[in-house]
């Protein structure tokens, strides 16, 4: 075949696994990481399509529970959630309105997953994942995929009432009793809590700029917990584009990355509230339901849902499931709960029907400084994330990627709704001033005017907090409390990064930059230990306090936890002996609700625990339930951290460090419950780290995938980044032409297209000297 006729993508996977994908186009740069990613993650990015798609229950059953990023809940409510808010005529629309050339690396990407999985033999595909079922992806699986970003947080809220909502409107008055698993709060996984630091050119040698990310995600994947788990990855259209990185879900460019000019780091959004309730008021004439508009009755409609789901018998059957429909969309009925009144409510979100974030960060990848980044995430806010960046001459920024309700506080107090306990977000839908609509019934979205977008050459560190305090030692102005609720009077229902109780990490951030910034000069070398000191802020602030009440009370249990406590080096390294006894017990602290931190937010204030005197003996016998625990366990109360934080690949266990988000470690490792053997696995912590600077103009990086490149495949990577981590270290990665030459590649592999049916027509390894 004539060469014109072929379309060629080259992989090179240097060390570690990490795959330098090269075309010269972007349908087959798209090719080639579809191929690769499906060779390290098929099962989970098969997963992702399916709970997007609204199918689960058809292929697991309705009652199985799952974790959908950092969120569980029955599969049925999955499929509800998904179907109802990713509709196929939104997600057709979205596919329609991307550019050009996000559409074409969408297609050769969908193109790339589908060919690998063509070229498996039965016997693989029956070995993968017994358990698993692996789709035909399509286009809209992409969209979807970057689409849930903008309406995942509502399902905290509508989850549990999504079933009944379907049936309670042919009730009068509605009926909340309802023990099904259906109605069991969704659970936010263990909490999730990423770092990001960028230091400018004001603060730096050589007036360059230094990023330190640390996105945190999951550690381990199973069927039913299709969680945040990083993939990282190169890709280049010589001339064109040139950008690496990792990204999670299912998404197809790198959320947190670098190119030649910037560097740039993802967080949750944690303190934006992305949506309002709007309580409705309704009632049923005869066989109709109506609600009321501006002292108008306007007829409901009702919007069907089929499901199939996966029955006990083995056989798929559809169930129907009928909201009521207003103006502002589906209607659900939700219980009295803190900061909500019971009634029905409508939602009107702007992140709704949006999947701008796959254009995004395809313009991002291309920025070539601070402020072209910054441009390119206004002028396409589609994933909801705050993102710290730093470029080459040493400018750093922080910004908001997705859309909020444009509305002030001002706007909020007019428009809540008439009852003090409800939760500043909780608007009078008899209103359609309180719509936040246009003409057309489309959420309004904000002006690039509304959001704090911060420029600077100091220091910006982020620890999921919200924008107030995000800039070291400056004080932003108020912006509107959709962004973080600082004010008093807006505490009700407000987010915390994680959905932690306590976390105290900004805290120790702010105390870290202060030590930086008075050694001088700050160095690459001088800020990676800001992860890896593994410094225990609770311990640090708490536990002088705590040793005391040893002479209040003598009970063996206590005087031996202080014996164990007091010898402790106050940090969570691998071997350090009291770490396991502090955690165990601060997580008994925490539950008792004796912290206080301002309700601003100010890290400079510090946080306070309540050791008042009628406080005392809660905080002994949780101490003396811990030594219990830790007694039954088989557990020595000064077995070392890494004893019971491990990794094991290959056969051998790799102790690690880092600890809980709540005792304010930077470097985050929160682990499941502690049973026999130790930490079973970890939920959430340190996964990917990323250090970008740059050295007479050119880019630097070292890096590190903590968890490794493939799903469920014990490899040579994994084990070697896991001892990495365990030593405390990152690897440089090449990123240059020159860099990759003088590379050592593990594997190579050449894929050829014909351009005129884009059939795959060979697969080639490169021959390595």
């Amino acid at each position: 075949m004539h060469n014109s006729l072929c379309k060629q993508v080259t992989i090179r996977w240097t060390e570690n696994e990490v795959p330098h994908i090269t075309a010269n186009d972007y349908e087959s740069l798209g090719f080639g990481y579809g191929y690769v990613h499906a060779r390290d993650r098929l099962c989970e990015v098969s997963g992702q399509a399916i709970t997007l798609r609204g199918e689960r229950s058809k292929h697991y059953g309705a009652e199985q529970f799952s974790t959908i990023g950092f969120l569980k809940t029955t599969n049925l409510n999955s499929d509800l959630m998904f179907r109802l808010r990713l509709p196929k005529p939104w997600v057709a629309n979205e596919l329609n309105k991307l550019s050009k050339n996000t559409r074409a690396y969408i297609r050769g990407y969908v193109a790339g997953l589908n060919h690998y999985v063509s070229q498996m033999t039965e016997e693989e595909r029956a070995t993968i994942s017994p358990d698993e079922v692996l789709v035909h992806f399509e286009e809209e699986d992409v969209v979807r995929a970057a689409m849930r970003f903008g309406i995942m947080k509502e399902l905290v809220e509508i989850g549990p009432y999504l079933v009944s909502s379907a049936t309670q409107w042919r009730e009068t008055p509605p009926h909340h009793a309802d023990d099904s698993p259906h109605a069991r709060p969704i659970e936010v996984e263990g909490g999730f809590g990423s770092n990001a630091w960028a230091y400018g050119g004001d603060v730096v040698e050589g007036k360059h700029a230094i990023l330190l990310g640390n996105p945190h995600s999951a550690w381990k994947r199973t069927p039913h917990q299709q969680r945040i788990y990083m993939h990282q990855y190169h890709l280049t259209i010589p001339g064109e584009l040139d950008v690496a990185g990792t990204s999670f879900l299912g998404f197809p460019f790198p959320m947190t990355g670098y190119n030649r000019h910037v560097a740039w780091s993802i967080l949750d959004a944690a303190t934006v509230t992305p949506f309002v309730l709007q309580k409705m008021a309704i009632n049923r004439v005869q066989d109709s339901w109506r609600y009321r508009m501006d002292d108008q009755e306007k007829a409901l409609s009702l919007k069907s849902i089929v499901i199939e789901v996966l029955e006990d018998s083995g056989q798929v059957a559809s169930h129907c499931y009928e909201f009521l429909e207003s103006e502002w969309g589906p209607l659900y009925y939700l219980p009295q709960r803190p900061g909500k009144p019971d009634g029905w409510y409508a939602i009107t979100n702007p992140g709704e029907h949006n999947a701008k974030g796959l254009d995004q960060f395809l313009a991002a990848a291309h920025a070539t400084s601070t402020r072209e980044f910054v441009t390119a995430i206004e002028y396409h806010r589609g994933i909801l994330c705050q993102l710290i960046v730093a470029d080459k001459a040493g400018d750093i920024a922080y910004v908001i990627a997705g859309n909020v309700p444009p509305i002030s506080d001002q706007e909020l107090e007019q428009y809540h709704v008439d009852d003090d306990s409800a939760a500043f977000n909780v608007l009078d839908g008899t209103r359609s001033c309180a719509s936040l609509r246009d003409t057309n019934g489309h959420p309004l979205i904000a002006p690039t005017s509304f959001y704090p977008t911060i420029l600077s050459r100091g220091i910006i560190h982020n620890t999921n907090n919200s924008y107030k305090f995000t800039e070291y030692g400056k004080t932003q102005p108020d912006y509107p409390s959709v962004f973080g609720q600082h004010k008093e009077n807006y505490q009700i229902g407000k987010p915390i990064a994680a959905k932690l109780h306590y976390d105290p990490r900004l805290i120790m951030s702010a105390q870290r930059m202060k030590e930086l910034l008075a050694e001088g000069p700050i160095t690459a070398e001088k800020v990676l230990p800001v992860i890896f000191d593994n410094r225990n802020y609770a311990a640090e602030t708490f536990l002088d306090d705590l040793l005391m009440l040893e002479n209040v009370h003598s009970s063996q249990a206590v005087q031996r936890a202080c014996q164990v406590l007091r010898r402790w080096d106050r940090k969570n390294n691998s071997q350090s002996k009291g770490a396991l006894l502090f955690h165990q017990f601060w997580n008994r602290i925490v539950q008792k609700k004796l912290l206080r931190v301002p309700s601003n937010g100010d890290p400079e204030l510090g946080s306070q625990l309540d050791m008042s005197p009628k406080h005392i003996p809660i905080i002994l016998q949780a101490l003396e339930e811990t030594v219990c625990e830790l007694d039954c366990l088989g557990f020595a109360l000064d077995k070392a951290w890494g004893e019971v934080l491990y990794q094991t690949t290959g056969g051998v266990q790799i102790p690690l460090h880092g600890g809980s988000y709540q005792e304010g470690l930077l470097n985050g490792e929160m682990p499941a419950p502690l049973c026999e053997t130790g930490f079973p696995y970890i939920l959430f912590g340190s996964a990917y780290i990323q250090l970008v600077t740059w050295q007479e103009g050119e880019l630097v990086v070292h890096a590190l995938l903590s968890h490794g490149q493939r799903d469920g495949v014990e490899s040579l990577g994994r084990t070697a980044q896991l001892t990495l981590f365990a030593n405390k270290q990152l690897y440089h990665i090449p990123y240059s032409k020159q860099d990759l030459d003088m590379a050592d590649v593990i594997d190579a592999l050449t894929l050829s297209r014909s351009s005129r049916d884009n059939r795959e027509i060979a697969t080639s390894p490169i021959k390595l000297t």
